[in-house]
């Protein structure tokens, strides 16, 4: 048993080295089986509910990451706060934090005491320790604490987007960890384009692909400025390719095409679909990139692309969209309040339409979105004796922060006046959001203001509907608020997307594989230099298939034979 033991953290220090993990292993829940079921929690008197109070009060341990950026009255800290003092008087649970570090040190730490070996009762680790921890059999298998602990509420919002986060958070039919995050898809990509630039040139808002090419392209060429000069692009883009703000992702759902592979990313988020065999394929490496990269081509041939996009950045590009340079973009939810949110106060003509993504044939388009995967995930040490305590801690902070009993202005932001702000929600060492608290507040504000009355909004949503309110009244400081809660805006989009089930997302929703960690940098810069080259015309479209080939070649094939093997496609 010694020797097993051993060969285990053996694993867990090579994987701290390398940074590349036990998640490297094929075998994803070997490590599970072996380790044998999970000891019963211990109970004591009164810890039979998701609310219940341990009596006598129970020591519990956990490690935190800590940001420079969080305030704290004085005599208050990480360790003294609120939350902490709640958790003992309400819950009987007496949190000690065995150490901190800056998130910056966080991950390195955590390495090294997954080495050791000297867990605490709860921790917070990323998708590759993860399943370190997993195959090392160092955490509790939460399956069934799970249904008896966790709270409607925090179900609520584990089991949200469609319940990706808590699959993600399985192994081999058995919930290994609480995500932290995913659920979303608010990350879904629309379209933003100048309504005044419209007009000028005499076009209408697209419905196919074939219009967004022709607006492009008129909003190079038809002076949409009026300034009469040559000086405007139809279609923003820079070295990201994907992102949130002047990315290709919906340019390329357009055409039934969903990779994604940032420029500036890790090479490992990535999308899968499912093929019609049931395995996994690589996104970027099907036929419909092909088509798209095609359309970029011809768009940077005719002007309609700033020509130095692939050395320039998203401030770079927001600059000149701010600058009335260029027109039309692809992007999230998020663009009305960055870059384009000052632009109607300092232009009043300026005026940016959202619109939802076209097709580029009869069948109908479909918005990608990456943020249905948690990136990270609390485990519990299989040494700790009350497994069912980080539930607990769980139910009260979300019950506090979105039940019934929540209460805003003490445990989520208390403003004391003078500057001086404290994000008391950002102190609990457990938390978590509701995915689709947007899309809420979208229709409660909505609501309130066809009726015209805001007065029964909570709190939070009252204040945007007062934002709105005063956009309304001619405050052009609040446009961008318009541009998100009103009817038109981003979440009325988003939300016929979600009504549609037109949101596609990765069917892998595993941990990066051995390969993707290994090689998946290479394989980023490899495809950035391809379609680039590509979208210049440096290189002919067909050379598409040779990254296609190159791609499988010096790694892509492992990755997708890791993928299939993993058992964690859905």
């Amino acid at each position: 048993m010694i020797g097993k033991k051993r060969t285990l953290w053996a694993i867990i220090a090579l994987a701290a080295m390398v940074t590349v993990s036990a998640a490297c292993n094929k075998n994803g829940g070997d490590g599970v089986k072996e380790s044998g079921d999970p000891v019963p929690p211990k109970q004591t008197a009164g810890d039979d509910g998701p609310f219940a109070k341990y009596d006598p009060p129970i020591d519990y341990t956990t490690v935190r990451s800590v940001n420079a950026g969080v305030k704290f009255k004085a005599g208050e800290s990480y360790d003294n706060n609120i939350w902490m003092r709640d958790y003992e008087s309400k819950l009987g649970i007496k949190l000690k934090n065995k150490w901190k570090v800056s998130d910056q040190q966080y991950q390195n730490k955590m390495n090294v005491m997954m080495v050791s070996g000297d867990l605490p009762d709860f921790m917070l680790v990323d998708a590759q320790q993860f399943q370190t921890l997993v195959q090392a059999g160092q955490i509790t298998d939460l399956t069934e604490i799970y249904k008896k602990y966790a709270s409607d509420l925090s179900k609520k919002i584990l089991e949200s987007g469609n319940g990706i986060p808590l699959k993600t958070a399985s192994v081999g039919g058995k919930l290994m960890g609480i995500p932290n995050g995913g659920g979303s898809r608010d990350d879904a990509p629309m379209l933003f384009i100048r309504n005044d630039w419209l007009k000028n040139v005499g076009l209408e808002p697209p419905k196919t692909m074939d219009d967004v090419i022709k607006i492009a392209l008129a909003f190079t060429k038809n002076d949409p400025d009026k300034n009469g000069k040559n000086d405007t692009y139809g279609l923003s883009l820079d070295q990201n390719l994907w992102n949130g703000w002047s990315g290709l992702d919906g340019f390329f759902n357009g055409y039934h095409a969903y990779p994604y592979n940032p420029t500036k990313g890790s090479g490992t988020n990535l999308m899968f679909l499912k093929g019609p065999d049931g395995k996994a394929m690589w996104a970027d490496t099907q036929p419909e990139m092909k088509t798209a990269l095609g359309k970029l081509q011809e768009l940077f041939k005719a002007g309609a692309i700033y020509p130095e996009f692939s050395v320039i950045d998203g401030n770079k590009s927001a600059e000149l969209a701010t600058s009335n340079k260029v027109g039309m973009t692809f992007g999230a939810f998020f663009v009305p309040t960055w870059p384009i949110n000052n632009m109607k106060k300092d232009n009043p003509e300026a005026d940016w339409g959202v619109y939802p993504l076209v097709s580029a044939d009869a069948k109908p388009v479909k918005a990608q979105s990456t943020g249905g995967l948690p990136a990270q995930f609390w485990v519990v040490s299989k040494s700790s004796k009350h497994p069912e305590a980080v539930f607990k801690l769980l139910n009260y902070t979300m019950e506090k922060l979105y039940g019934e009993t929540k209460d805003v202005a003490i445990y989520h932001t208390v403003d004391e006046g003078n500057g001086q702000v404290y994000n008391v929600h950002m102190y609990p060492p457990i938390n978590g959001g509701l995915p689709e608290k947007n899309q809420e507040t979208h229709y409660a504000v909505l609501e309130a203001l066809q009726k015209g009355d805001g007065s029964k909004l909570n709190q939070a949503d009252k204040a945007e509907y007062d934002s709105v309110v005063k956009y309304k009244n001619g405050d052009l400081n609040m446009w961008s608020k318009e541009k998100l809660w009103n009817a038109g805006g981003v979440f009325e989009v988003l939300g016929k997307y979600k009504k549609e089930n037109r949101v596609v997302q990765t069917a892998y929703l595993g941990a990066p594989t051995q390969t993707m960690t290994a090689k998946g940098p290479s394989l980023r810069d490899l495809e950035v230099k391809s379609f680039t080259e590509i979208i210049i015309g440096a290189k002919p479209l067909d050379s598409f298939d040779d990254f296609v080939k190159k791609w499988m070649e010096q790694g892509g094939k492992q990755i997708l034979d890791e993928v299939n093997e993993s058992g964690q496609l859905q």
